[in-house]
């Protein structure tokens, strides 16, 4: 059976998708001096039963036929231990019965790590392009359309000693930037902070970060608010099978003509390998967010989410991907009123079939369930639920 090869891949990734070049077995490449080139195109149909996420209404249960068409072409480059990536993309996606839905994304991803020497290395991420808010609306049922917006977002983290030091650091930075063509909701976020490391136990450090995070609707008065974190914890790899990280503060939000508030919050995640052929991955955080429904009311949540994932190796060609996430949240008003209780099920499961070195079917199917209650009528309840299906082929070079 295919290994994991990988027991340290990050517990944050957990939630997030592969892409379809690194989704394929062998994908190959085209040699174009020290760069490699991977074209590869995909394409699916499935189903959605609530295309717009509402539970009551003009737009409730929407349901559509879903064709998607993908297009990338990656580049990779590699000196030393030092590498270097980007991905040209193109993905479309079209309702049969919906289609004002309809929309198109285009966009570069990069990634790029820099080993200067053992205890010196830089990490960077950059994503730049023209995307969608899927499943949400310009203006409800009076502009269907899916919200379209520009984006530029970018990320560094540069480390400083080597990972076996007693002692070592590392200092990082984001920014985000979203520029909607319609609706007043465009946003900032950027990031920075540290985070140090003390090396007691073989394979186990103590560590201290503060990192402040800054939220802000460009086009809204007062929409806008920073969170500063002071964290302690652990980051441990307890066996070659098992590794994970454990931090646990507080978080202070500030915002305009507010006082400032401060709860205990904590970030958690375990990577476990049982098999070779098995990874599960638990995380666990309670932070402050930004509510992005109306930004207007410069909204805020403030809560506890939960994810699970499981990868198997069943055979040489099939594997199967299963993940459950809960959230559990307030949120409040800009004076930290809350406004409502609200909690979020998610359920995915797939299976994917490496038919040949190059080509890979997957079929998938996600379930939501989104349930919120009124707190002393400051706002609507906004329940729904949500089953997605999905059969999509992959084919690389």
């Amino acid at each position: 059976m295919r290994e994991f090869n990988q027991l340290g891949l990050a517990i944050v990734l957990a939630g997030y998708g592969m892409s379809a070049v690194a989704a394929v077995e062998d994908a190959g490449h085209i040699n174009l001096g020290p760069v490699e080139m991977t074209p590869m195109a995909s394409a699916g149909i499935g189903y959605d039963d609530n295309v717009y996420r509402e539970g009551e209404g003009d737009l409730a249960d929407k349901g559509s036929t879903v064709y998607k068409l993908n297009a990338e072409a990656e580049f990779k480059a590699q000196t030393g231990l030092s590498t270097y990536a980007a991905t040209l993309a193109a993905r479309n996606t079209s309702y049969s019965s919906q289609s004002d839905a309809n929309f198109t994304d285009v966009g570069v991803k990069g990634d790029i790590h820099q080993e200067f020497n053992s205890r010196n290395r830089l990490d960077a991420k950059f994503d730049v392009g023209r995307y969608h808010d899927a499943g949400s609306t310009v203006n409800g049922d009076i502009d269907k359309a899916a919200p379209e917006y520009d984006k530029t977002q970018g990320s560094l983290k540069y480390g400083f000693g080597s990972l076996e030091a007693l002692m070592r650091a590392d200092l990082f930075g984001s920014y985000d930037k979203k520029n909607y063509n319609a609706g007043g909701q465009d946003r900032k976020t950027t990031e920075y902070g540290a985070t140090g490391y003390y090396q007691f136990m073989p394979k186990t450090s103590a560590l201290v970060e503060i990192k402040e995070r800054k939220l802000d609707y460009t086009q809204q008065q007062n929409a806008a608010y920073d969170i500063t974190s002071y964290l302690l914890g652990l980051n441990w790899e307890a066996t070659a099978k098992s590794n994970g990280y454990a931090k646990l503060g507080r978080r202070y939000r500030d915002a305009t003509g507010t006082d400032r508030q401060g709860y205990t919050g904590w970030e958690v995640g375990v990577s476990y390998l049982p098999v070779d052929y098995s990874l599960i991955q638990l995380s666990t955080t309670r932070d402050y967010g930004l509510e992005s429904d109306n930004p207007a009311e410069a909204d805020f949540t403030q809560g506890t989410t939960t994810r699970l994932t499981w990868q198997h190796q069943w055979t040489g060609k099939i594997s199967t991907r299963a993940n459950y996430s809960y959230s559990d949240e307030e949120v409040q008003g800009s004076s930290g009123i809350t406004k409502k209780d609200r909690t979020v099920n998610q359920l995915g499961l797939a299976v994917d079939w490496n038919v040949k070195r190059n080509i890979k079917v997957s079929a998938s199917w996600q379930h939501t369930n989104r349930d919120e209650a009124d707190k002393n009528g400051f706002t609507d309840a906004e329940d729904y639920k949500r089953n997605y299906y999905m059969l999509s082929g992959t084919l690389a070079l």
